[in-house]
């Protein structure tokens, strides 16, 4: 969960502190307590489940990197998105849904890494999103010299940077003490004069990544789309290779859209609330349903990616599941 979500109350301080909001006739106390523990309950349960879906897809994508089938960095910059996200559900999320659920209290040290963790992986899958376009821009703009432009050195050179930028960038949030924790660092306390870090890092880390992706997938989607036959021209015979990028840019392209409407409004919402902060007392109920709602959609965003990822890229979907729904597409298959 989002470490940074610090003035929201907890579950259970809500059946013990007097009202936090402004209750309505259908949005009550009760009705609002009952929907937060039950989506997080869900989310708990879809973290389980999700971390064996981006093991799968690790373990595919260090398959088809060592084959060296001519897309490594594809493969390099889905690995390096998924592990980001697999920090997050195998981790990071269910830290912070159990520690809530008041189902296990973890030392200090355990919240600090959650925290620390969280931010990294956040940051790491949303940059490593924009090498993904970056890499199918690249090819539907330069076909020629893809070859010669992108290696899978400069690709793992890449990754490498990226992660490494992270956790610098992480670390000096944490060693400029930006915020301050509470109870064993179960919650986060953005400090007044601190608040421009978190916005930098909002901006920097989130924003910034998720609306590059979407302009980038966008530009390509009119490359792909006006100059299709050309491409095929110069192809050559490839039909079956340009055909595969087709089918990797969609994926590319729906992971961006999903990235961008579960990522975005969180922050946004966020950003603005930092600025123009409100008294409690004029919050209503479904304004704080809202908050909670859109950082859920911030963990959907890790949980749901490898289910698009194995059932959109050709290569990674289960080849079980190919032959129950008659695919003629092998999942085996080397793409290059």
């Amino acid at each position: 969960m989002d470490p940074l979500a610090f003035d929201n109350s907890s579950l259970m301080e809500l059946e013990e502190e007097e009202p936090i909001c402004v209750e309505s006739a259908f949005l009550t106390m009760r009705v609002m307590e009952n929907y937060l523990k039950s989506f997080e309950y869900f989310l708990l349960v879809s973290c389980f489940l999700s971390t064996f879906l981006q093991i799968y897809v690790l373990v595919k994508a260090v398959k088809y990197i060592r084959r060296a089938t001519g897309d490594e960095c594809l493969h390099v910059f889905l690995l390096s998105m998924t592990l980001g996200d697999l920090l997050l559900t195998s981790f990071c999320y269910p830290i912070e849904q159990l520690r809530e659920q008041e189902i296990i209290k973890p030392p200090q040290w355990i919240n600090v890494a959650q925290h620390f963790l969280t931010w990294v992986g956040l940051s790491a899958s949303s940059l490593s999103l924009i090498l993904l376009n970056a890499d199918k821009l690249l090819y539907f703009k330069f076909p020629l010299r893809y070859a010669n432009m992108v290696t899978s050195f400069k690709g793992v050179s890449l990754a490498l940077f990226v992660w490494f930028g992270c956790f610098v960038f992480v670390f000096l949030c944490w060693w400029l003490e930006c915020f301050t924790c509470e109870d064993d660092c179960r919650q986060l306390m953005i400090l007044p004069n601190k608040v421009v870090m978190y916005i930098v890092f909002t901006v920097s880390a989130c924003i910034a990544p998720s609306l590059t992706s979407l302009g980038v997938a966008i530009y390509i989607l009119n490359v792909v789309t006006s100059h299709r036959s050309k491409l095929s021209d110069e192809n050559g015979n490839s039909s079956h290779a340009l055909a595969t990028r087709l089918r990797t840019f969609y994926f590319i392209f729906m992971t961006t859209i999903f990235t961008v409407g579960t990522l975005l409004p969180y922050r946004i919402y966020n950003i603005q609330r930092q600025l123009t902060p409100r008294e409690t007392g004029e919050i209503s109920c479904g304004s704080i349903i809202f908050s909670w709602t859109c950082l859920y959609f911030v963990s959907l965003n890790a949980i749901l990616n490898p289910i698009i990822t194995v059932t959109v890229l050709p290569q990674y979907r289960f080849r079980w599941l190919c032959k129950r729904l008659g695919s003629n597409s092998s999942p085996a298959a080397v793409y290059v």
